[in-house]
């Protein structure tokens, strides 16, 4: 991930008075970081525009560290840039890079020299200018910056103007409880028994000690659909699909593949039970929206403009993305292998360095977006590595 990631810019121009540096957006909250120690609020842009000055407070190493400041992604330099910038007097302008679109005018105390640097957040929610200004006949460098959200809604990602980027609400879902040595014993067993009538036995038996055990009931109803039992089959799923263990989405997932399921997968009970028809939105959660379709996501490769990238997440949690090339006689293949986690509304890739200790800079962010009636998913590896992939229906 290290070398997909930028380094840090750090403005430091020669001959000036003071460089404050910007040290990037927090991963977690609206703030962005200045210098090593100070933590700034991005002013709120309404209908285009922004006023005052933004807050800055020094903070300890313990409250940098909650906030997860990841490293600023410049806009200089790069093919297709999301933001950029123009002054004029004391009046700053930043628009969307692609269509030159004024989003945001604002006025410093000062009048700006040049721009030095524009910055973008992961999710283009937040925008950072690094500026130069003269005050008692000194030349600085200050930072601000500015949230685009307004209202908790999220602007929808540049080149997707009917984008947009979905919520879902809290869930009342209860954590799976820890393992108890019998249900655990039980599992084992049911694992090795037979199919048929043997395999019934074993994972209603495991039911007697765990009624809501969400693996136990899927491989009851898979079993008992292949015994020819659909009625019971369903009544099973009916309660996996009522259960509010953490991992019942998951194997109601499971159940949308299993061919176990095959005599059943074409029946409107069934596929309200798992889930299958359920649009994005409403209720559905953020791991249903990655794996509903079983994990797999693609982009289609457009000649010199767009690579091919396969997007594969697994139960397991273990992430593989491969992009693919050719351009003018030109190719490249890049595999990618790391884990995947939820947070909130979006999806967290880690991709460790050999040898090397797991740091924020393994990691990087993928967030929904809705392209019609389904599902996007757009990633940004670093700064040349960005796609937006769409579920692959098997």
């Amino acid at each position: 991930m290290r070398t997909m990631r930028s380094l840090l810019v750090l403005l430091a121009l020669g001959g000036t008075a003071g460089a404050d540096t910007f040290g990037g957006f927090s991963g977690v909250d609206r703030p962005y970081q200045v210098n090593q120690d100070k933590v700034c609020t991005p002013l709120v842009v309404t209908k285009g525009a922004a006023s005052g000055m933004p807050a800055c407070d020094k903070a300890n190493a313990d409250v940098m560290a909650k906030l997860r400041f990841k490293e600023p992604l410049p806009q200089k330099g790069i093919a297709k840039p999301t933001f950029a910038a123009t002054a004029s007097g004391r009046t700053l302008t930043i628009t969307r890079a692609a269509t030159e679109t004024p989003i945001v005018t604002w006025d410093a105390p000062d009048p700006i020299g040049k721009i030095v640097e524009v910055y973008g957040s992961q999710y283009d929610d937040r925008v950072a200018v690094a500026y130069t200004t003269r005050r008692m006949g000194k030349e600085f460098t200050d930072i601000v910056a500015f949230d685009l959200q307004k209202d908790g809604g999220t602007k929808p990602p540049p080149g997707d103007p009917n984008g947009t980027i979905v919520t879902p609400p809290p869930t009342t879902t209860q954590p799976t409880p820890p393992v108890d040595p019998k249900v655990q014993k039980a599992v084992d067993a049911a694992k090795k028994a037979a199919k048929g009538a043997k395999a019934i036995a074993a994972w209603k038996a495991v039911l007697a000690l765990d009624a809501q055990h969400s693996e136990a009931l899927l491989q009851l109803a898979a079993q008992q659909a292949q015994a020819k039992q659909p009625a019971e089959a369903m009544a099973t799923l009916g309660t996996l699909a009522a259960s509010t263990r953490a991992d019942a989405i998951e194997m109601l997932i499971e159940a949308r593949f299993d061919p176990a399921f095959a005599s059943l997968r074409a029946e409107p009970a069934f596929r309200a039970k798992v889930g299958l028809d359920r649009k994005p939105g409403g209720t559905v959660t953020a791991y249903e929206r990655l794996m509903g379709f079983g994990g797999q996501w693609e982009q289609t490769a457009t000649s010199c403009d767009k690579p091919e990238v396969r997007f594969t997440a697994t139960r397991d949690r273990v992430v593989r993305i491969r992009v693919k090339s050719r351009c003018e006689g030109m190719a490249y293949d890049l595999p990618f292998k790391g884990t995947w986690r939820i947070e909130g509304d979006r999806v967290v890739i880690t991709m460790p360095t050999k040898g090397k200790q797991v740091t924020q800079a393994d990691e990087a962010g993928c967030g929904f977006e809705t392209q019609g009636d389904e599902d996007a998913l757009r990633c940004n590896l670093g700064r040349d590595i960005e796609f937006v992939v769409l579920p692959t229906r098997r």
